[in-house]
């Protein structure tokens, strides 16, 4: 298979990781995809296909903003779009006060705002605006087709308290047709903490990402929980016939949540360092099983 862009022409298997999914983003539009971005409707696949035991309970789903009634949710809770990425607000004991009274507004699609429950009646307007904002948007519609498709919506979501053990916390596991070749963990959701890479035997990998943005030599290498076979098995039932996917998972006090799955990770600007490890995981997606025909919208 030739790949054409612009006056470039490569073969599939002569592309980066990064390429690869940078050309997954222009010419795969099966309507799977969205399927697997939508964050409210993956939850019913995936209680199918694993159990619901393992789905973040939903409070609520909306489709206005004036549909949200913060005086009859718990006191800590996330909202969050399920038609995008990269945002969402976090209301949870484990955060710090504010120094100041009022989230300050941003960009729609540009970060998670985390807020303490006793800051969280001030900014009720906030967040309003923020729903707003996303239910009146999509999400890089250009440049990442599989949010095209999406309903927007917004999901009041069951907030799972951080792991209070200090084990590692956030599993992304990298499926090539459908098979888990290797995964990252960290102790939170946050490329300012240490994320560790492991093999599909669990074993620990000298790997890092270009984003990743922290020294590793300020923390101690924490110990791979016996959960992440569970994972890994999950992860390959749910990206099964699927070229590639990556699948996120939460574990906090040995309880496993499925989080999303991710078509696009970076975009494409996803690289791993050292450099044979960036063309081994190019090496494990060996074939590209969509084309431009398949459009489902």
């Amino acid at each position: 298979m030739w790949l054409y862009d612009g006056l470039m022409s490569k073969a599939f298997e002569e592309l980066s990781f990064g390429e690869k999914i940078r050309h997954k983003m222009v010419h795969d539009k099966r309507y799977v995809l969205s399927e697997f971005a939508d964050k409210a409707g993956i939850k019913s696949r995936v209680s199918k296909l694993i159990g619901p035991e393992y789905i973040v309970p939903n409070i609520s789903i909306i489709e206005h903003e004036s549909e949200l009634n913060f005086a009859r949710y718990p006191r800590e809770f996330v909202l969050k779009p399920t038609h995008g990425s990269h945002a969402g607000i976090v209301v949870s004991e484990q955060v710090e006060r504010l120094a100041t009274k009022n989230l300050p507004i941003f960009g729609t699609w540009e970060k998670y705002y985390e807020i303490h429950p006793d800051d969280f009646e001030i900014n009720q307007g906030f967040a309003t605006i923020m729903t707003r904002r996303w239910l009146n948007s999509k999400y890089r519609p250009e440049e990442e087709f599989c949010y095209r498709a999406i309903k927007p919506r917004v999901m009041v979501e069951q907030y799972i308290k951080r792991n209070s053990s200090g084990e590692l916390s956030d599993f992304r596991f990298y499926t090539f047709h459908g098979e888990a070749k290797f995964f990252r963990t960290a102790l939170g959701y946050s490329d300012n903490l240490p994320t560790y890479a492991y093999d599909e035997h669990g074993s620990l990998l000298s790997v890092k990402a270009t984003h990743d943005n922290v020294d590793y030599n300020l923390f101690p290498t924490p110990e791979l929980p016996k959960e992440w076979k569970i994972m890994k098995s999950f992860a390959e039932s749910l990206s099964e016939g699927i070229d590639f996917v990556r699948v996120d998972f939460y574990l906090t006090d040995g309880k496993i949540y499925f989080s999303e799955l991710t078509n696009y990770p970076q975009a494409g600007s996803i690289r791993f360092m050292p450099e044979s490890f960036d063309q081994l995981v190019s090496s494990f997606w060996k074939s590209f099983d969509c084309c431009d025909t398949e459009v489902q919208q």
